[in-house]
């Protein structure tokens, strides 16, 4: 049986408290179907992790570690040190949360030997539940990304043994910027096994992911979901941007996917 899942911040709990809590009731309600994917941000004090673990309870959370835009960047050595100590924290809101996976981001990709480098920090952070993200090539700010083909996730796992989460809408944006066919990179990804899942809608021809709001763009989703995802997959539903108000537009999505779903 699939479970989905909202994506909450460890920072919701000063700057949207009550769709925090809406959201853990939500998911609490529907919890042999639901899950929460909990964005450890970086500077969240530890009492907040205390007081979330107990607004948690009865809820099965799995983690996501900071990005390069919170200066949490596995493909860059000099950030090495800081690196880890970010790492750390994330690794105690694990064992705290009970959080069977992390999603790590593959990282930047420099000119000399990206992928190792994301692979070296892997091994020295040695946390078997390491997921690692494929990528888009390009971020909003223009970076340039690693981790945009099912060839570069295989490296990534095969040397440092972490699992994989596949992002449908990275995995398009990539294929259309290195000009590779679509369902060849999906079935590539596919059949790497992944422990979990990002979907979101979007646009088939963009380059840069939007995290559109299920049915607001022309993703082929029940063809994305039954095709290329397993039956007892943990998809988290990354819809929408900025802090919402109200947790509506996700339950919709939520049902979206129950009423496609094979």
């Amino acid at each position: 049986m699939r479970k989905y899942g909202f994506k909450l911040f460890s920072s919701n709990l000063h700057d949207n408290p009550r769709v925090l809590d809406e959201s853990i009731k939500f998911v609490f309600e529907h919890r042999d179907r639901m899950f929460i994917e909990l964005m450890v941000v970086p500077n969240t004090a530890a009492e907040d992790f205390e007081k979330l673990k107990l607004r948690l309870k009865g809820v099965e959370v799995r983690l996501h570690a900071p990005h390069h835009m919170m200066n949490f960047d596995v493909g860059n050595r000099e950030l090495e040190a800081s690196n880890r100590k970010i790492f750390e924290n994330v690794q105690f809101v694990a064992d705290l949360l009970n959080a069977k996976t992390v999603v790590v981001h593959a990282g930047c990709r420099k000119e000399n030997a990206p992928l190792k480098e994301t692979v070296r920090q892997f091994r020295l952070f040695d946390d078997e539940r390491i997921v690692v993200e494929n990528l888009p090539v390009v971020a909003e700010e223009g970076l340039k990304l690693s981790g945009n083909t099912p060839e570069e996730i295989a490296f990534i796992k095969e040397n440092c043994g972490c699992g994989f989460c596949f992002d449908f809408s990275h995995a398009l944006c990539a294929a259309n910027s290195l000009g590779l066919d679509v369902e060849k990179q999906l079935q590539g990804f596919f059949d790497l096994k992944p422990d979990v899942y990002h979907l979101c809608d979007g646009l088939v021809d963009e380059i840069d992911d939007k995290h559109l709001h299920y049915g607001k763009g022309n993703y082929p989703l029940e063809h994305f979901l039954n095709d290329y995802t397993s039956n007892n997959a943990y998809i988290t539903m990354e819809t929408g941007r900025g802090l919402p108000v109200e947790i509506k537009p996700w339950a919709d999505d939520f049902e979206f996917l129950l009423k496609i779903e094979n």
